[in-house]
């Protein structure tokens, strides 16, 4: 899966000294709402989902734009 290469961008400090992010925030954001909808739609409530969604805000509150999913390790 993908953890191994996040955690070496985590440890490098990869996601923070980019000019761009390799996974823009706003499109995580996206992501997420699509993921909620569907669960939503099946009548369930992803409260884990409520909780990344605040770190990602966080993340874009920092770093505008540029945010980088990576970020939200260190919201």
């Amino acid at each position: 899966g993908p953890l191994p290469k996040y955690v070496e961008r985590m440890q490098s400090g990869d996601y923070y000294k980019r000019e761009y992010p390799l996974f823009q925030v706003d499109l995580a954001r996206k992501d997420l709402r699509h993921v909620s909808s569907v669960a939503e739609a099946s009548g369930m409530r992803m409260r884990s989902l409520e909780v990344v969604d605040k770190y990602l805000q966080d993340v874009k509150a920092h770093s505008g734009e540029r945010g980088d999913i990576a970020g939200m390790y260190g919201a």
